[in-house]
């Protein structure tokens, strides 16, 4: 209650005036008498009323900011989802983080959890029945009569009800609005108490997503930095390896360290994330793939010429020389596909039996075929024999037969040739045929080198290559390697042909 002040000051008196005027006198203890007054029993009913519809506000007010949080949280937990499945955004981390990253993500599902248990113990219905003392038939006048609260109201039937109002007190009436007040007040203590770590929570989900998003921002940014190739890759020679080949194609063995030359980046607009390239000789241009299913057609000189569209996780693409066509590694599902450069359509999707094709049962599913590669002989089914690499876990060299041009068909065990092992090397990633070499050369993409093998499944030479993510290779008329590079794009070592025909080979 706010105490009633006069409108107006009351005019200038003299001292002791007021203790002469009877009017004033009264006056004033008539103010002072209604302002410590008790209210009136309607005068009560008002306040009580009021106070409850402001403690009715206060409910609707934390169940709207439970609610913006959940719509807050929606939007977090999208963009952390996107973030954490695009493998193109995880792929930009160091090395270093990616086995914290679980820890991260498992920390960010754990407040998630409680940020969810927060929001439902803030939004649920609340009861509050308090248990009060019958006062006897003294004091039922100031007892609450169950008339206002629907559960009480339910006790009743509609007849008894109507007479309870007939005959209820005033003082009845106001008992049960001071109790009402009471169970609000503890309705709102402990939904304000849930708001406040429901909000705490959402304040850690949004730093753990920030932070995620700052480490793959500055990932993105170190990995775009112009960093120059190296202009050529140098690391000592393993026992059982070639001879060096030098810049120029000769060989170094004064060193004894293994080179090609400088290697040339190739700008192309359009391809990104370049997993895979096969030069198709009767086109006189490469095809290129990138893992969100671009299919890009490029003239020697690096111009993109057609960018197509193809379903599917693409990770390498080979031509299947004696039809022309192509055909496309699909890592996710699992699946060759063969596309017709003719008409720009695929014409079959041949799955993979992957355990049937290696030989065994992956250890991950996530560890797929990268490579992909056709060598031509007439004597074979299909016109020549396919080669796969699978990237580790095992890390297999896998030689099959099957013919593109047929009807679509699972490839398995029945359709392999052979399968090797190329120990010690893992993350095998990109696999070409050389016919000039008569070798697949095969890239072991962790260790930055370049395995030169017989088609037997021997090891005879390794090269180093600058790093990066490689994943992709071909060669050009002129004897250049292009690397297709996921993260760098196309770059090629000119005279790596020559280089590498030069080189004696050893076993390994």
């Amino acid at each position: 209650m706010v105490e009633d002040l006069p409108a107006a000051p009351t005019a200038f008196q003299e001292e002791g005036a007021a203790d002469n005027d009877p009017k004033l006198r009264k006056k004033e203890a008539r103010i002072l008498a209604e302002a410590t007054r008790a209210l009136d029993p309607w005068e009560r009913y008002r306040t009580l009323v009021d106070t409850l519809e402001e403690a009715m506000d206060l409910v609707e007010l934390a169940d709207r900011k439970a609610r913006f949080a959940l719509v807050i949280m929606g939007a977090l937990n999208i963009s952390f989802f996107f973030l954490v499945t695009r493998d193109e955004l995880i792929d930009v981390l160091p090395a270093a983080l990616r086995p914290f990253l679980g820890f991260y993500l498992l920390t960010y599902a754990g407040v998630a959890l409680f940020f969810f248990l927060e929001a439902i113990e803030a939004l649920k219905p609340r009861r509050f029945r308090p248990h009060l003392p019958y006062p006897g038939e003294s004091g039922v006048e100031h007892f609450p009569d169950g008339l206002r609260y629907y559960e009480d109201v339910v006790l009743r039937d509609l007849e008894a009800y109507r007479r309870a109002w007939r005959e209820v007190r005033f003082g009845q009436l106001n008992a049960e609005l001071a109790v009402q007040n009471h169970i609000m007040a503890r309705i709102n203590s402990d939904k304000f108490r849930s708001l406040r770590r429901l909000y705490g929570g959402l304040r850690v989900l949004t730093l753990l997503a920030g932070g995620l998003l700052a480490m793959l921002a500055l990932s993105m940014l170190a990995s775009r930095q112009p960093s120059s190739l190296p202009a050529a890759a140098e690391m000592p020679v393993p026992p059982g390896t070639a001879a060096p080949a030098s810049a120029a194609g000769g060989t170094d063995e004064a060193s004894g360290r293994a080179t090609l030359a400088a290697p040339v980046p190739v700008a192309t607009d359009g391809l990104r994330e370049a997993s895979g390239i096969a030069w198709h000789s009767a086109l006189q241009r490469f095809f290129a793939v990138g893992d969100r299913g671009t299919l890009a057609e490029i003239d020697p000189g690096g111009r993109v010429l057609k960018l197509n569209r193809v379903k599917g996780n693409l990770e390498d693409v080979a031509v299947h020389t004696p039809s022309g066509r192509l055909v496309l590694l699909a890592e996710k599902k699992g699946e060759l596909v063969v596309w017709d450069t003719a008409s720009a359509n695929e014409t079959a999707r041949f799955p993979l039996d992957v355990a049937g094709v290696l030989g065994k049962e992956p250890a991950d599913r996530n560890q797929g075929f990268e490579g992909l590669a056709f060598r031509e002989d007439s004597a074979e089914p299909g016109g020549g024999t396919f080669y796969l690499v699978h990237q580790r876990k095992p890390a297999r060299l896998v030689a099959m037969t099957f013919d593109p041009t047929g009807p679509a068909r699972p490839i398995g065990a029945a359709d392999v040739v052979a399968r090797h092992a190329l120990k010690p090397y893992e993350d095998l990633t990109a696999v070409v045929w050389n016919e000039p070499l008569g070798r697949l050369l095969v890239i072991a993409e962790s260790d930055d080198r370049l395995l030169l093998v017989s088609p037997a499944g021997t090891i005879t030479g390794t090269w180093s290559l600058p790093g990066g993510r490689q994943e992709g290779l071909a060669f050009d008329p002129q004897g250049a390697i292009w690397i297709a590079d996921d993260q760098r794009g196309l770059f090629k070592i000119p005279g790596a042909l020559k280089a590498l025909g030069h080189a004696p080979e050893t076993g390994s």
